[in-house]
């Protein structure tokens, strides 16, 4: 029989994991699995891990992992991760806006197909208008940034083999970008559309500060791009002083010279403009290179379901 593991971020989702997981086992029964369920209560505020903790006492397959508080929805699924050991992983959001049923084809074309990762892709986006176009626009600037080029339109929506399980849970790095570290390893992938639904139960936990950090996180740790192009800017800078440099001169020569201080004050709000935004870029790195060396977990795991082995 074939084992896979699901798992599951979960951040206030409380009115959703009755559904998540009647449907979720309903499609594994169906396919004949030998199923393990991971919920990861990701610092919810709401009654998610007393609705968890129900459910494992009534099925010994799902099991419960809870943090100490919020440490983000990439941490929840690498904890998860870390404590599968199956043939199969599956990731999915428990808000059910990705139906779970599509479990189905994704493993049908991993299988066919000789696969080693399956994303589900979206065809239609029923978002608000900010969280759709920043969507689209993030994917755009990444995939020219990046040589790591990710499909547009697709998540955390992901049906794995064992083999990739294997050199996630080598990675060390402190920020974690899932769906830009799985095409870097180089594994055949395929993708499976589907239509994304639009959240009927509970709010999104996904802030515009949030989805600022995972878009920092995402191009700063697959570009090097930012750094090169303060390096460009710099060439830029000095060709331009260079010029204005003879300018000057000539103009003193010829006794042609404009007095005021607009000129002056724009050239040097222009270069000072140049400075900081190299610094704030060097700065960006540098933030995740210190973060690193502190070689601290990005989760701390405050409870277990009781009467399931994790």
């Amino acid at each position: 029989m074939k084992s896979i593991t699901i798992i599951g971020p979960c951040y206030n989702e409380f009115s959703n994991i009755d559904e998540f997981l009647s449907r979720v086992v309903k499609i594994l029964e169906k396919l004949n699995f030998d199923y393990r369920i991971v919920l990861i209560d990701d610092g919810s505020e709401d009654n998610t891990w007393l609705k968890i903790l129900e459910h494992s006492k009534k099925n010994t397959k799902i099991h419960g992992i809870k943090f100490t508080r919020n440490f983000g929805h990439q941490s929840a699924i690498l904890a998860g991760i870390n404590f599968a050991d199956s043939e199969y992983i599956f990731c999915s959001d428990v808000d059910l806006q990705d139906p779970p049923e599509l479990i189905e084809k994704m493993f049908e074309k991993l299988t066919k197909e000789n696969l080693d990762v399956v994303f589900g892709k979206r065809t239609k986006n029923i978002e608000n208008f900010f969280k759709k176009y920043s969507s689209i626009a993030f994917y755009k600037f990444f995939n020219f940034f990046s040589n790591i080029k990710i499909s547009e339109q697709t998540s955390d929506f992901i049906l794995m083999k064992k083999k990739v399980l294997v050199e996630l849970k080598k990675i060390k790095d402190k920020d974690i970008f899932l769906r830009g570290l799985i095409p870097w390893f180089g594994f055949n992938i395929g993708y499976v559309e589907f239509h994304r639904e639009k959240r009927i139960k509970g709010d999104t936990g996904w802030s515009i500060l949030k989805m600022l950090d995972f878009a920092l996180t995402a191009m700063l740790s697959f570009s090097n791009f930012p750094m090169r192009l303060s390096f460009i800017l710099s060439l830029v800078s000095i060709m331009s002083f260079t010029i204005l440099t003879f300018f000057a001169i000539y103009s003193y020569i010829i006794k042609d010279v404009v007095e005021g201080w607009t000129s002056l004050f724009l050239i040097i709000s222009f270069f000072n403009t140049i400075i900081f935004l190299i610094l704030g870029i060097m700065g960006e790195y540098v933030g995740r290179i210190y973060l690193n060396s502190k070689e601290r977990p990005i989760y701390v795991v405050d409870k277990i379901s009781p009467n399931n082995e994790i």
